[in-house]
């Protein structure tokens, strides 16, 4: 049934998903390979980069062999530091071992015997005037591991002053998200009375209102899992993995359902005919979208620590959502506008109103998105994540209005028809 492979490509979705996210789950408490002087490997490799805000901050560093007995002992590699003002000149540079001489800091990592960790580097960052972004590299100028076979592994955690873990894009993130999700708590109860009254009116609940209470469920599962990770990210710097894996596949599949929503209506569910009928091919398209935005996503989370990255919006991928977004965006206008051409004056002057509010759903991205590249890059972030939680929070309040109260849509569409009461499930629908 359509039903049936619908379900099965919200599966494939989710997993897709979760199965990447608890993979490229990012931490300020980093631990990664390195392989440097090989003949395929340059002798300078990017490691990470970290927000420190105005004040003094923390950074340390050790290292370890991967496979006991490859290294000689007392083996070490330069770890080199750059503040942001200087980055530009080094990815400019193309001899990798000049880059050293634009560094901030050099310090020295030995690299620990036995699979026991080397002795930690530490150091201080201080700046007094505006945060600043920090990127750290490692190097093997002097050729030491020129014969090396197998990776090192480095461990790197950064420490704002006050002992967080959250680069200074990301402070105000624990607190929005508390916020956060007591505001989806408020408007889940405020949704829940609505519909228990719509209920009472009409006997049944409409589909596209199960279907709207099922997204905002996921929602509040999503921002509960996004919550509990980011309180203890902020404490250990890597947070609850699986936890934030579910979230971000969660808010993913939300935003594919509520895309699947409006454009289903746009193309005259509720509205020229009150069964699917042929639109059921439309929801294994709309499907389609969601897996390929679900395969973007992976793609996206696999070049996320790049040196050329802000946020999560950056890059060739960001602008691969912007693409879709519109891709979508002009797929809803061409449906809305034929289903407004096929109706009388109540059809047409909701689907005219409709057609406005839904734009502000589909252009919120890229809107916000080219918006952020206004700012400096420690702010981009914040300045997306803000954009996109009040999109959201519009979004649902603007559909749950939409679907619960008498309005325009209610006297237009197959909401506003009586059930008959059966053995079975009420039958609510009219045809049109």
């Amino acid at each position: 049934s359509v039903l049936s492979r619908a379900n099965m490509w919200g599966c494939l979705q989710l997993s897709l998903l979760i199965l990447v996210f608890s993979r490229e789950a990012e931490g300020k408490l980093q631990v990664l390979p390195i392989l440097l002087g090989s003949k395929q490997t340059p002798a300078w490799q990017y490691v990470g980069k970290f927000g420190y805000s105005i004040g003094q901050g923390t950074y340390a560093a050790r290292l370890k062999e991967t496979v006991p007995g490859t290294i000689v002992p007392n083996t070490s590699i330069d770890f080199e530091i750059y503040v942001d003002e200087a980055w530009p000149e080094v990815e400019s540079i193309t001899d990798s071992c000049s880059k050293k001489h634009t560094a901030k800091r050099v310090r020295t990592l030995t690299v620990g015997q036995d699979g026991d960790w080397g002795i930690r580097a530490t150091g201080s960052i201080s700046q007094n005037i505006r945060p600043h972004i920090w990127y750290f590299a490692v190097s093997d100028c002097r050729g030491i591991l020129s014969n090396m076979t197998a990776p090192l592994e480095l461990e790197i955690e950064y420490l704002q002053g006050g002992g967080s873990h959250f680069s200074v894009e990301l402070q105000w993130s624990s607190s929005a998200s508390i916020l956060t999700l007591l505001t989806c708590s408020c408007f889940i109860w405020s949704f829940c009375r609505r519909s228990h009254r719509f209920w009472s009116r009409t006997g049944a609940l409409h589909p596209v209102i199960w279907t709207l209470g099922i997204i905002l469920l996921a929602q509040f599962i999503a921002q509960s899992f996004h919550t509990c990770h980011l309180i203890n990210y902020r404490a250990n710097g890597q947070g609850l993995e699986f936890l934030e894996a579910g979230s971000q596949a969660l808010f993913v599949l939300c935003q594919i359902a509520q895309t699947s929503i409006l454009v289903i209506i746009a193309l005259g569910y509720t509205l020229v005919q009150a069964e699917l009928g042929s639109l059921e091919v439309w929801l294994l398209v709309c499907g389609s979208v969601g897996l390929l935005q679900a395969v973007l996503v992976v793609m996206d989370r696999a070049h996320l620590d790049t040196s050329s990255r802000y946020s999560g919006h950056d890059g060739s991928f960001g602008w691969m959502f912007f693409g879709l977004r519109l891709v979508l965006y002009a797929w809803f206008l061409r449906a809305a506008n034929k289903t407004q051409s096929q109706g009388g004056l109540k059809l047409q002057a909701f689907m005219s109103k409709f057609k406005i509010a839904a734009s502000l759903f589909f252009l919120a991205y890229p809107v916000i998105f080219l918006f952020m590249h206004l700012f400096a890059p420690y702010l981009r972030e914040t300045v997306m994540e803000l954009g996109l939680i009040a999109a959201q929070v519009i979004s649902n309040v603007w559909l749950a209005s939409l679907f619960l109260d008498r309005g325009a849509y209610f006297e237009a569409s197959s909401l506003s028809a009586s059930p008959l009461p059966s053995a079975g499930s009420p039958v609510f629908f009219k045809e049109d």
